[in-house]
């Protein structure tokens, strides 16, 4: 009998030693065990898997950490599900196969060690913030507890560059909801080779934050937001955003590619805010390269977009921008398939609105014009 208690303690042991070392991402803390029921309190990211592989899924109240759920597991063992450390949750006693003894032990003993364990995660994620702190007088992050400089999913990246190496960067997609949380938000940043994946470009990548939908009741300006390589396998709401709130932001996007959007790939809302593009491609359907928004809240201008050596296959206008509010689209080296001058359109004007004033409206088409810095010998067909 004495043999079988220390057998299960030393298999228990095994499993917590595992579960610190690798079943959940860097300063996230384990929530479940594969097979428990598991709750959050607030739209969160949560991990599932094992083995330093993980499924991320953006979710809110109660679920089942399993398969069912995020729609995949990782084999050779049992997965586990974390939030990001400091994160509001619980679990409860509904389970399956994961709900024998050992697994409920191993539960048990990773929850009696969280404490420091949360405490060194803590650290960690407090001493970057100390660190931004220090760097311009004020913190940057209030009230953030989610993965900070790391490539993970729903992480802030502020201050430095992160080389995802071409890992692959996903929550969800709820298709045009722009209540959808970030894949990953950009203050003074740069992220480089990482691939969105399909069903999981969520409300794409933020260039700052405050109307963005952080939640978190600030407006940090964007400063300069650095997209080097990125591979939107399919754009969900839109791939990459600076909001309304971030003044004088500017965001390059360098090289890169993105497939079937069917709104916009690119958003400028800040007002003197600056989008360039530079060697970038779209392959599939997409309805606008880049647009100022036409509705915004205390909407205004200009904004400045800068689009060079850029292929799309098919599309339905490359860049829309309110005339109105002074916006200016420079373009060059402008490839579409199969183009014809007026067919796809190029650069269109619009009249802005405040949000609650009516609708946007569409102007037309220009060229040469001080809204529209393109030739038609800057547009060919391939």
């Amino acid at each position: 009998m004495r043999y079988s208690h220390l057998a299960l303690g030393l298999a228990a042991f095994a499993l917590i030693g595992s579960a610190s070392a690798a079943n959940r991402p860097k300063n996230y803390v384990t929530i479940c065990a594969e097979g428990k029921t598991c709750s959050v309190s607030a739209v969160t990211n949560v991990a599932f898997g094992r083995a330093d592989q993980f499924i991320y899924k953006s979710l809110n109240g109660t679920f089942v950490c399993n398969e069912a759920t995020f729609g995949g597991r990782i084999a050779g063992g049992v997965n586990e599900c974390s939030v990001p450390t400091g994160t509001s949750s619980s679990s409860s006693s509904k389970s399956s196969v994961a709900s024998s003894s050992v697994a409920s032990s191993v539960a048990s003993s990773v929850a009696s060690s969280s404490s420091s364990k949360s405490s060194t995660a803590s650290s960690a994620t407090s001493s970057v913030a100390s660190s931004a702190t220090s760097s311009n007088g004020s913190n940057p992050v209030p009230g953030w507890t989610g993965p900070v400089n790391v490539c993970e999913p729903g992480a802030l990246i502020y201050n430095t560059t992160v080389d995802c190496g071409g890992k692959s960067v996903g929550l969800s997609c709820a298709g045009g909801s722009e209540t959808q949380p970030a894949v990953l938000t950009l203050i003074n940043a740069t992220v480089k080779n990482v691939v969105i994946p399909a069903g999981g470009g969520s409300d794409g990548i933020h260039c700052g934050w405050g109307s963005l939908g952080s939640g978190l009741g600030t407006n940090v300006q964007g400063g300069t937001c650095n997209l080097e390589n990125v591979k939107w396998v399919e754009v969900c709401e839109d791939a990459a955003s600076i909001g309304n709130a971030q003044v004088g932001t500017v965001m390059n996007i360098k090289g890169g590619t993105a497939a079937n959007a069917d709104d916009k790939v690119f958003q400028n809302n800040g007002i003197n805010s600056t989008l360039n593009v530079d060697n970038f491609t779209t392959t599939g359907s997409i309805g606008k390269l880049s647009r100022s928004c036409g509705d915004c809240t205390g909407n205004g201008g200009p904004r400045f977009f800068n689009i060079n050596n850029t292929k799309m296959e098919k599309v339905g206008t490359v860049v829309g921008v309110n005339s109105n509010y002074g916006d200016k689209a420079k373009l060059r080296g402008i490839q579409i398939k199969g183009y014809k001058v007026g067919s796809p359109k190029v650069c269109v004007t619009y009249k802005g609105v405040v949000k609650g004033s009516g609708s946007s409206s569409t102007i037309g088409e220009e060229w040469n014009t001080t809204s529209c810095d393109v030739s038609k010998t800057d547009v060919v067909a391939y």
